[in-house]
């Protein structure tokens, strides 16, 4: 499945937070809420990576629960690239979170598997498959949170969910 670039950049930027980081009040929220830290990911980012052909653009996320699902609609650049949707799925042993995510891209090309989320504190790790030729291609996007509006990424590659080397990385800013 071909991730538009934002998702992949959300997900390399990471939807959010570390526990220690985030404001007492919205710890508590959090520990009830499972779409608490998504909704760090509301707002504007600057974002600047490893890439030299496009190593800054800006990206503006409109995020919102509608339900059972959140979702962010991701404009890039001041243009609409797509929507992105949450579903939670679980506690994970040590008391984060695990999501089942998507992409829909503004195309309208097709959707493609659902995705994971996995929140373990500043922790966000993002992770999909998809086929290059009959080779299943693992993909991580690492995202490491320093407080609620700083965010460094690492897109990586395996073939064997063991060994992992990074494609691209950078860091995002909130943009007040």
């Amino acid at each position: 499945m071909k991730k538009p670039t934002a998702m992949i950049l959300l997900m390399a930027s990471a939807l959010m937070f570390g526990g220690f980081m985030m404001p007492k009040g919205f710890r508590a929220a959090a520990a009830d809420d499972p779409y608490g830290p998504l909704r760090l990911y509301d707002g504007k980012w600057e974002i600047k990576t490893s890439d030299s052909e496009k190593n800054e653009m800006q990206v503006e996320n409109h995020c919102t629960k509608t339900g059972l699902f959140f979702v962010c609609e991701q404009v890039v650049n001041g243009k609409s690239d797509a929507l992105v949707v949450f579903l939670p799925l679980a506690k994970t042993a040590t008391g984060g979170e695990e999501y089942r995510t998507q992409a829909l891209g503004a195309d309208a090309g097709a959707a493609g598997e659902w995705g994971k989320l996995t929140i373990e504190g500043d922790r966000w790790v993002y992770s999909w498959k998809n086929k290059d030729g009959e080779k299943v291609v693992h993909w991580r996007n690492v995202n490491t949170f320093t407080g609620t509006d700083k965010i460094h990424f690492e897109v990586q590659r395996s073939d064997d969910e063991s060994t992992w080397k990074t494609q691209k990385s950078g860091d995002e800013k909130r943009v007040k």
